[in-house]
């Protein structure tokens, strides 16, 4: 994985490690190890980066994904379990590990979260939180179908004659996971070509207290389209930037994906 992985606490020099450092270490490191490690997909250029919450112990519930579920089709996936702690990381790694088993079963995105709709409502706290994107393409036509649980929009950077285009992937909007399992989650669809890139993202990368979601989504699609041309990792790096050192309130995590 290219990207900048969180780093156990450190106790303030002159103190001794307490068995509170030593849970938050193992905590830390089981997230990690549930995040995947190497990024490669055939066909694709895949960068990702996750940066938790300063103020936490290095966990939190933000996830991403990108595998084959069969040979003919990619699926990437982008979510956020709400809060920062140990239940937190452990429902995330429950979602994220339904979520591939249901892949393997169907390529409709739609239907993939209507069964993750079911297993929160069956099988997690009711005080559960969470967000999910999914989108699949279809290897022999380059169509990929998305639909999205609450999350904010995928964004597309693309360039169709002449002009680079960076658009956001807002077709298919439903809510949380698990709000009203018995809902058809709507369907949206879009062609990649080679050189389209995806970047999926968790709001902690455009949220900041008293500002407006909405322009920290423009300042997002706009940094995003002054990269396109960057390699992902690059673009990866850059981005994590956006949201400033000086608040660090809630997890980021990044996906950026090229097109071979």
């Amino acid at each position: 994985m290219h990207g900048q992985e969180p780093r156990p606490p450190v106790p303030a020099p002159g103190r001794a490690r307490t068995p509170k450092d030593d849970d938050a270490r193992i905590v830390e490191r089981l997230q990690r190890s549930l995040l995947p490690s190497i990024l490669e997909v055939k066909g694709l250029t895949t960068a990702a980066e996750y940066l938790p919450a300063a103020r936490h112990h290095n966990v939190g519930g933000d996830w991403y994904d990108v595998f084959e579920p069969t040979a003919a089709t990619v699926t990437w996936v982008i979510g956020d379990v709400a809060g920062h702690g140990f239940g937190e990381a452990v429902v995330m790694a429950q979602l994220r590990n339904a979520l591939r088993a249901y892949a393997l079963h169907t390529s409709d995105p739609a239907d993939i979260l209507h069964r993750l709709d079911r297993f929160v409502s069956a099988y997690l706290p009711n005080e559960t939180t969470a967000t999910a994107c999914v989108l699949v393409l279809e290897r022999s036509s380059g169509v990929v179908r998305y639909s999205v649980a609450g999350h904010p929009p995928p964004l597309l950077l693309a360039e169709r004659g002449g002009v680079l285009l960076a658009e956001w992937l807002d077709e298919a909007k439903g809510l949380p996971l698990g709000v009203r399992e018995t809902d058809l989650r709507p369907v949206g669809e879009f062609r990649l070509v080679p050189g389209d890139t995806l970047v999926l993202y968790t709001d902690g990368l455009i949220e900041k207290p008293g500002d407006d979601i909405e322009d920290g989504m423009e300042q997002l699609r706009r940094a995003a389209q002054l990269l396109s041309a960057e390699p992902p990792e690059t673009v990866c790096r850059q981005l994590m930037r956006l949201p400033g050192d000086a608040y660090a309130g809630d997890d980021r995590a990044l996906l950026v994906s090229r097109i071979s």
